[in-house]
């Protein structure tokens, strides 16, 4: 029995991770929320559960959690991982799932608040739950290095689970869950699908003002620079995203030009 559970404040690219890491291994994806009484959606028409006769857990497969450490849900051996993503990002991306969303798709009746307020209250709990699997487990995988190198990064988690997986299967794992593919996924699930909205990272620029910086550094500044966010806590809004930045450091060229064995375009 092999389970393993990705981890995340919610927004912070689980659902991805989740497919890929799924296909790469030949297991079931699945969602600990979701059991064989969920009728939010027809769930049955999501990728993760067409064809499935049931939808809860299967003795082996890929689990997405928002859970804490410890959580009585999760009362059965796991492998976890932790996955972060940058906390202002995370917001960003929370606001527009909840504003645009939740409220079109019915699971909301309605949202009206303000981004600003928005802020401090998702950088709060951002800050309360990375903390606690910081402090649960040393390990943590980013979001952004998928972006980056899905590859490279998807291989050195296999290694890690001490599995198996051939260079192609990787390949074929990344391929099937480009944006694109990945949204058209989910189209038949829901009637207003924005749940894939940008897939990025640095989007925050865009939206956080001089108010909303000073805010979640207050808030959550020290561990966006525990994570290696951030050198300091002197950073202000640049006009540059996080990949931008390591474009520039020539850390890494940005995802389109990421070569990987097998890839089909190159």
């Amino acid at each position: 029995m092999l389970r393993i559970v990705v981890t995340e404040y919610p927004k912070s690219g689980g659902s991805w991770v989740t497919s890929m890491l799924g296909d790469a291994l030949s297991l079931p994806k699945r969602d600990i929320y979701i059991g064989d009484d969920y009728k939010a959606f027809n769930i049955r028409k999501h990728p993760w559960y067409v064809g499935q006769t049931r939808l809860g857990l299967t003795e082996s497969c890929v689990i997405k959690s928002h859970e804490l450490p410890n959580s009585k849900l999760i009362d059965f051996p796991a492998v976890f991982l932790h996955l972060v993503r940058d906390g202002r990002d995370v917001v960003v991306s929370r606001y527009f799932y909840e504003k645009d969303f939740c409220v079109n798709n019915g699971l909301r009746h309605r949202f009206d608040v303000p981004f600003q307020k928005f802020v401090t209250q998702a950088a709060a709990e951002w800050d309360a739950y990375v903390t606690s699997w910081l402090d649960a487990t040393r390990d943590y995988y980013k979001y952004e290095d998928f972006i980056l190198n899905p590859f490279d990064t998807l291989k050195k988690i296999l290694k890690l689970l001490k599995v198996d997986v051939s260079d192609s299967q990787i390949s074929y794992a990344i391929e099937n869950n480009t944006k694109e593919r990945f949204k058209a996924a989910l189209d038949a699930t829901v009637e207003y699908n924005t749940f894939v909205r940008k897939a990025t990272s640095g989007d925050w620029v865009n939206h956080f003002k001089a108010a909303d910086e000073k805010a979640f550094k207050k808030i959550a500044g020290k561990t966006l620079v525990r994570l290696g966010y951030e050198s300091s806590l002197n950073w202000q809004n640049s006009g540059e995203g996080v990949l931008a930045r390591r474009e520039k450091r020539g850390d890494r060229k940005w995802p389109k030009w990421i070569d990987w064995p097998g890839r089909k375009d190159r």
